[in-house]
């Protein structure tokens, strides 16, 4: 599923592509990705309109139109948007732009969802999100944790205490901060939180440069693969030797979730 580095990039390379870009026709291939509203309204609210901005919140992706509505787009586990001149592979939803591009709304899981609202901040999961991570200092990140009983790492992608933090980089911020993914939370010191928060921050910004991390269908828009895979220091190393202490990397499943860490280095 993208996470905030993924949908922060998606967003910031929208805004080069197709700001102010007026949409001309929208194909719906599939309405099953189309919530709250029926493909034949949506499609005659969104036809004619220009795109205004592009911001995001969490995972969460929204377009602003002219006459204040908002396009919101949920990639969830297997959504893409691809811009192209040609319909992609997968292709759910088209946006056929004035200049005759296509913003394609993929999704090969059909998991991914679009909505079009007056006010995005009205949503419910939406007014459910905790706080962007990026945007936090240190003392509000650790006052997050204080008394918290859960597993550190299932907090660290509870989308109600933390906006857009997911599998990845969590668990690659627990490895830098050399935190057990199964400790309580309320068995993590402050000084050991402080080192989560400046180890979120930094793999976040990093993975933002890289444009994402493409290990399963995650891609830019223009189809091309994140670079930060390189630069994973414990996910998807399972098997392999720790490139701290060279102890071999184990994977448990946690909150759910398969969750990679080395036994020396994690406490």
């Amino acid at each position: 599923m993208p996470e905030l580095p993924e949908v922060e990039t998606i967003k910031r390379q929208l805004k080069r592509g197709i700001l102010n870009k007026k949409i001309k026709e929208v194909i719906v291939k599939d309405k099953r990705l189309i919530k709250g509203i029926s493909p034949q309204i949506f499609k005659s609210k969104v036809e004619g309109k220009s795109i205004k901005d592009i911001s995001r919140r969490g995972k969460v992706l929204i377009i602003k139109l002219e006459e204040r509505l908002f396009l919101i787009f949920h990639l969830r586990i297997s959504g893409l948007l691809i811009l192209s001149k040609t319909t992609e592979d997968f292709s759910r939803v088209i946006f056929r732009l004035g200049d005759n591009r296509l913003l394609n709304f993929c999704d090969a899981r059909v998991f991914g969802e679009i909505r079009l609202i007056n006010d995005w901040q009205k949503l419910p999961f939406i007014k459910a999100m905790g706080p962007e991570p990026l945007e936090l200092n240190k003392e509000r990140f650790v006052k997050l944790f204080e008394g918290k009983k859960a597993k550190i790492k299932p907090l660290l992608m509870d989308q109600k205490l933390l906006a857009g933090v997911g599998n990845i980089y969590a668990q690659e911020s627990l490895f830098c901060a050399g935190i057990h993914p199964e400790r309580r939370a309320d068995r993590v010191r402050s000084g050991e939180l402080e080192k989560v928060h400046h180890c979120l921050t930094s793999i976040l910004k990093e993975a933002i440069k890289k444009k994402g991390t493409s290990v399963d269908t995650y891609r830019q828009i223009d189809g091309q693969e994140g670079g930060y895979i390189p630069f994973l220091q414990v996910y998807q190393r399972e098997n392999k030797p720790c490139l701290n202490c060279k102890t071999t990397i184990k994977r448990e499943l946690i909150g759910g979730r398969g969750t990679y860490f080395c036994p020396h280095c994690q406490r």
